[in-house]
């Protein structure tokens, strides 16, 4: 039915508010001091934080005893226990703290929402709905979902413990969707992606929390409306990957951490840094790039030392800066109980605390002008709002000067440019990788923000005001962050998410300013509501951004027979890896077998064979190595790995250069579709070393051939040797003695007995197929090679046509093409080994 994908979803909702919302408000309401306790959005997001934590947390503890018992600790009944005794606890804090007095001290911001607010909220409100459908409609199609998380949460469940052969990744989000396969007691990706738009809802959350906490409610609401309509936020919000609910996390931590740094407040700056750092933990359960926060309060740090060094000397500012680094250190020691679990339990169990991407990834960061697209849009939005809510008039030409240099060093290294205008790039910019930001375009760019900087800082007071201070100490917190990715992973927009609530802050914040709260409410109706509708129309597309881009049909919803069932989803994303796994699970349901599949590099096809022996980690080059195994995946993902990783050319790899051998290695499928390409073959290695008369039964006569020492010619069976038309068949066996030292080639031919004249040669590769061939210098002492050089008889003039003919065989040295000596009986020869005899060449 195709509407069991809502039934799923709907089964275990229950569930995700219980996570969310019952176990997690009584936390937000006990980690929060008393007075946040009226900032009820405040509240949610903390609290849908640590329900979720506090869940996997416990998860986590009983999937490790569960390990190393051997037992199935994680079931439903002792998840559900845990969780109930976690959220009465919560509820116990949250009442203690409901005990505390307090003495209000912010302002609230009471202003009624403006018009304009409230549409904001509506697209968002759209854009979640539609985001809802989507996730629940589709299964896991990301590469990294089909490769960890949804992998994972599948072996958790059919486990019950966590695996300690795995050490990649932290649980925060493979156990959520453990979570909701327990809940619904089986495999469902459905199921299990309930848990993704709440995650994209407290993303959302989180980014109002920073506008609001840091500035304004105000700004809070147009952060938030712009992080939900960021078309790359669009396009990833329904996928499952770590980046969401890693913004979510991330950007919890440098808001409290942020406002800890700015308040003057003792008490509540302490608190504040110690939500910060349990958020920085649940960063850390999450992704492990989110440890570039600890160097960026290391800078903060740093930079505050540096601002107060002239004066440090007297008690008030030495006291200031001890203030600071005592933020620093509370965030610290509160981040290590989460945030370093998961890379100590590595250690334990003998991984690597972490696992960094194959360099091979790194190479391909574009490092690009368009990079820069954030600070640029603050710098621009910045400066339209000083020019007009300052009437900054003097000097207003440094501004279009500074947003011309930017331009003029940002855009020549654009994506879009280099592809649109190749030539020109290649002209212009001479070497590769054209992506690259050179020397002089970053000169145009740092002095185009200095003019823009200097300009601005005219119209700034002498001692910069809150909103500035704001942005400044933000953009510090997050520049090792930005560094790292701008360097190592700007291969992808997702991979910058978590700190992408940052960079449009100031846009928000100037936004916010030039047109106030007030100032919408102040304006006429006729033009409150002109101005409303138009931010509804522009906003509205983009909330349909997720739907038309999941699919290259747009009515997968409707038609019921477009997507009939989640194999049929999994083609449209993965098309290659699900033919290689229907084929697999075909395979394995034929024999009554598990596939063994050796597959280097394909990460992805756990996901449909979970309890099957998939073998990635390796990279075979000898037949030895994969001996046992069922199949070989010979895809894009080995080509790499063969190539970066172990620098071995297929001429050197026996298996590479083997799979041109159809009989121990018969393919099974190949799929191509220009990015992705697979070639799926099944093993019978056995064969290698089988009596060749159980293959051929009786060669062709009793001859015995030897060639250069090291391989005998068996010769064929008779009733193979076929001459069609003008197309000759020839089966070839060799029984190999020694390893060659050389790459030899097999010669055959075209000998016409009554003139004694040879009339055509043919070279062939033994082994050949579309990518290689079998070289000599890979051959293995016993093993038995089959061969089938196919060839044309061609009627040409120079080959008279008839009978009398005869086909002789060679072996030749590749480089210098003399023959290999050959002893047939124990008796030299010349010319060679006849293999076909009074043969007619023609029509007859």
């Amino acid at each position: 039915m195709n509407d069991m994908w809502l039934q799923e979803t709907l089964r275990v909702l229950p569930a995700v508010l219980w996570m969310f919302f019952g176990m997690g408000i009584p936390y937000g309401l006990a980690l929060l001091p008393r007075r946040d306790w009226q900032y009820w959005v405040r509240v949610v997001a903390v609290g849908m934080l640590a329900g979720s934590t506090l869940l996997t947390a416990w998860m986590f503890i009983l999937g490790t005893i569960g390990s190393l018992r051997g037992e199935a600790w994680l079931r439903l009944d002792s998840v559900l226990i845990g969780s109930v005794v976690i959220a009465l606890i919560g509820c116990g804090l949250a009442f203690w703290r409901s005990r505390q007095a307090y003495t209000e001290t912010e302002n609230i911001n009471p202003q009624p929402f403006a018009l304009d607010e409230k549409a904001l909220i509506f697209v968002v409100i759209v854009a979640l709905l539609v985001r809802w459908v989507v996730t629940s409609f589709w299964t896991f199609t990301a590469y990294d979902a089909l490769w960890v998380y949804g992998y994972q949460a599948r072996l958790w469940f059919t486990d019950g413990f966590i695996s300690p052969d795995v050490g990649y990744y932290p649980q925060f989000l493979q156990l959520q969707y453990t979570f909701m396969q327990l809940v619904f007691d089986g495999i469902s990706d459905h199921a299990a992606r309930a848990v993704v738009p709440f995650l994209h809802l407290g993303s959302i959350l989180a980014v109002y929390v920073l506008g609001q906490m840091l500035v304004n409610r105000r700004t809070g609401i147009i952060a938030a409306t712009i992080w939900t309509l960021y078309p790359h936020v669009a396009q990833w919000a329904y996928v499952g990957d770590l980046e969401i609910p890693l913004t979510m996390s991330f950007t919890l931590s440098c808001t409290f951490f942020l406002k800890a740094w700015l308040t003057e407040e003792r008490n509540y700056r302490r608190q504040y840094a110690l939500i910060a750092g349990l958020c920085f933990g649940v960063a850390m359960w999450t992704k492990p790039t989110a440890g570039a926060f600890v160097w960026g309060v290391v800078l903060l740090v740093v930079a505050d030392f540096i601002r107060l060094r002239p004066n440090l000397l007297t008690p008030v500012s030495r006291h200031e800066w001890w203030q600071r680094f005592e933020i620093a250190v509370i965030t610290g020691l509160a981040c290590l109980p989460l945030g370093a679990v998961w890379y100590v339990r590595n250690i334990a169990f003998g991984h690597p605390p972490l696992v960094l991407p194959n360099e091979s990834w790194l190479t391909l960061a574009t490092r690009s002008g368009d990079l820069l697209s954030w600070m640029v849009l603050a710098l621009i939005a910045s400066s339209v709002y000083v020019v007009i809510s300052r009437k900054a008039r003097n000097g207003w030409w440094f501004l279009p000067l500074g947003l011309t240099l930017i331009a003029l060093g940002a855009i020549p290294s654009s994506p879009l440019i280099i592809r649109w205008f190749p030539a020109f790039t290649e002209a212009a910019r001479v070497d590769p990788p054209f992506s690259y930001i050179r020397l002089y375009e970053w000169m145009l760019i740092i002095t185009g923000t200095g003019f823009m900087l200097w300009h601005l800082w005219q119209y700034v007071e002498r001692k910069l005001p809150y909103v500035t201070r704001v942005e400044l100490w933000a953009y510090l917190l997050v520049l090792p962050y930005f560094v790292t990715w701008f360097y190592s992973y700007s291969y992808h927009a997702r991979l910058v998410f978590a700190i992408t609530p940052i960079l449009l802050l100031p846009t928000a914040i100037a936004i916010a300013h030039l047109l106030s709260n007030q100032q919408v409410r102040n304006w006429a109706l006729s033009k409150r509501i002109l101005w409303t509708g138009l931010l509804v129309i522009c906003g509205l597309p983009l909330t349909t951004i997720t739907y038309t881009g999941v699919a290259p049909e747009d009515d997968w919803l409707w038609n019921t027979n477009r997507y009939p069932d989640d194999v049929s989803k999994y083609r449209v994303h993965n098309p290659g890896v699900t033919m290689v796994a229907e084929r697999l699970i075909g395979w394995q349901n034929e024999t009554g077998k598990s596939p063994i599949v050796v597959a280097p590099g394909e990460q992805r096809l756990h996901f449909f064979l979970f309890n099957a022996e998939i073998i990635n980690d390796t990279i075979p080059t000898q037949f030895d190595e994969i001996e046992g195994a069922t199949h070989f995946l010979y895809g894009t993902q080995a080509r790499w790995r063969y190539e970066d990783d172990e620098g071995i050319p297929a001429k050197e790899n026996q298996i590479v250069s083997g799979l041109g051998r159809d009989d121990i290695i018969e393919e099974v499928m190949t799929f191509g579709d220009g990015t992705f390409r697979y070639a799926l073959y099944e093993l019978f290695l056995e064969k290698r070393y089988v009596d060749p008369l159980e293959i051929i039964g009786q060669p062709n006569d009793e001859n015995e051939v030897i060639i250069g020492d090291f391989v005998r010619y068996w010769g064929d069976n008779p009733g193979n040797n076929q001459l069609l038309g003008n197309r000759l068949f020839m089966p070839m066996l060799w029984e190999v003695l020694e390893p060659a030292d050389k790459d030899y080639q097999l010669k055959l031919s075209l000998y016409h007995q009554p003139t004694e004249t040879i009339y055509r040669d043919w070279i062939f590769e033994i082994g050949a197929y579309d990518s290689g061939y079998y070289r000599s210098t890979l051959w293995q002492s016993g093993e038995f090679i089959w061969d089938m050089p196919t060839f044309l008889l061609e009627d040409a003039d120079d080959i008279p046509l008839g009978g009398g003919y005869k086909l002789i065989m060679n072996l030749i040295d590749r480089e210098t093409g003399a023959h290999v000596s050959m002893m047939i009986d124990g008796e030299p020869v010349e010319l060679g080994y006849v293999v076909k005899t009074d043969f007619f060449v023609g029509n007859e």
